[in-house]
C-alpha cells in the first residue's frame, strides 16, 4: 500500500507540473496545430484510462 501511494503521488505531481507548463505556454508562446493535436491526443488517451477506472 505504501509503495501504491507513493506511486500516485508521483503520477499528481507529473499532472500538476503539466498542467503548471500548458498554462505558461499558453501565455507565452503560440503553439501550432500540429503540437496542440499532439497535446489533445495525449490528454484523451490519459481520459480513457482514467475513465476505465470506474
Amino acid at each position: 500500500m505504501f509503495e501504491e501511494r507513493i506511486y500516485r503521488n508521483e503520477v499528481l505531481g507529473k499532472m500538476g507540473h503539466v498542467f503548471e507548463r500548458f498554462r505558461f505556454l499558453m501565455r507565452t508562446k503560440t503553439l501550432n496545430k500540429d503540437q496542440m493535436e499532439t497535446i489533445d491526443y495525449h490528454i484523451s488517451e490519459i481520459m480513457k484510462v482514467l475513465n476505465e477506472c470506474r
